[in-house]
């Protein structure tokens, strides 16, 4: 070996290097086109940082560990925030000199300072990818501090149910830090775990708030867009905490961009859809034109009857499907769906198909 490495010449070596620098290229495109071949990806750099004692390889070894981790992490989320709003994230080291504004810039690609510890760094990348994810066309109508208070809220819930053993770390560091930064985000972060634990944070409230920045984007009612969020929290949290007073419940809430009303899907045992349709009838008639329908996981088969009979109703639009983390009675998984006035409905079958076939 010793003898063969003598007999190289220059044009030999470079030869070699950029045929190891094609390969490891090819298989880096190749693990980033297929996501499921992340925990591979991270072995193969894993070995290469192993065999080859450089800097460079050793951060790109660490910087795949943390994309998968993230990836992993976040996977589900695609299925239960709005349509568009989660990417597949990519890491890339910054020194210590960039100022903290530049690693939330809003891209996938997540620029995070390296830290010692594996742990920090997950924390870091996985609130750093939902504060970009979060709100993507809407980010400069939706006040920082509610912005900041949504990512913090989904990052420590997504923790606590993927990676437990890291919720003390990221609440004692990264989201103390936050509020002693920003006290405001105690007026937001409470609540949204409140609503969140009956999946009406991602299931109904974000989608709300996006839609209102949406309309109030070049209106007076973005001036003061802040007492409107914090309107629609105050509804969506007083129904969650008088689910079991129906006399005290207020179903819709018409506001001064978007009305909405809530529907829940229960079990009945005669097997009826009528209930739902008629209360979905009675809400349009009363100029409500956005309506949640949120259902359970153990009520499945007949959340999808109610959804597919909904969506025949003229004037009646399916836009959207989407998981839940929670249900409305707090137990895990669910299952929700956004319907709209007067609009055209031809999907909504294939829709409907296509998430239940998933």
């Amino acid at each position: 070996m010793i003898e063969f490495l003598k007999n190289l010449t220059f044009d030999d070596i470079f030869s070699i290097i950029g045929k190891i620098t094609v390969i490891i290229l090819f298989v880096e495109t190749l693990f980033r086109l297929i996501p499921q071949l992340g925990r591979l990806r991270v072995k193969f750099w894993n070995f290469i940082a192993g065999k080859i004692k450089h800097k460079i390889l050793e951060k790109r070894a660490i910087a795949s560990d943390i994309e998968n981790a993230v990836n992993e992490v976040v996977s589900e989320l695609q299925f239960e925030l709005p349509v568009g709003w989660i990417k597949k994230a990519s890491i890339k080291w910054v020194d210590k000199n960039i100022k903290e504004n530049e690693l939330k810039d809003g891209e996938m690609i997540l620029r995070i300072r390296p830290l010692k510890s594996q742990d920090e760094n997950l924390i870091n990348g996985i609130f750093f990818f939902f504060s970009g994810a979060l709100f993507p066309t809407t980010k400069e109508i939706i006040p920082q501090n509610a912005r900041k208070a949504s990512a913090l809220q989904i990052s420590r819930r997504t923790i606590k149910d993927k990676r437990p053993f890291l919720t003390e770390k990221f609440e004692n560091n990264l989201l103390e830090s936050a509020i002693k930064e920003d006290s405001s985000i105690v007026e937001f972060i409470d609540d949204f775990d409140e609503i969140d634990k009956r999946g009406f944070f991602t299931g109904a409230f974000l989608r709300e708030i996006h839609e209102i920045a949406t309309r109030a984007k070049f209106k007076e009612l973005r001036n003061r867009f802040e007492d409107e969020l914090k309107s629609v929290l105050s509804h969506t949290k007083n129904f969650v905490q008088n689910l079991s007073k129906d006399s005290e419940t207020k179903w819709s809430r018409k506001g001064p961009a978007t009305s909405y009303a809530f529907l829940l899907v229960a079990h009945p045992f005669h097997y009826s859809v009528d209930p739902y349709t008629k209360r979905v009838k009675e809400h349009l008639q009363e100029g409500v034109e956005r309506i949640y329908i949120m259902g359970t996981n153990q009520e499945k088969r007949f959340v999808k009857k109610v959804i597919s009979v909904v969506s025949k109703i003229p004037d009646c639009y399916l836009a959207e499907i989407f998981d839940l983390g929670r249900d409305y009675r707090g137990e895990k998984g669910g299952v929700g769906a956004l319907f709209l006035k007067g609009a055209f409905n031809q999907e909504a079958d294939d829709k409907i198909e296509n998430y239940f076939d998933n």
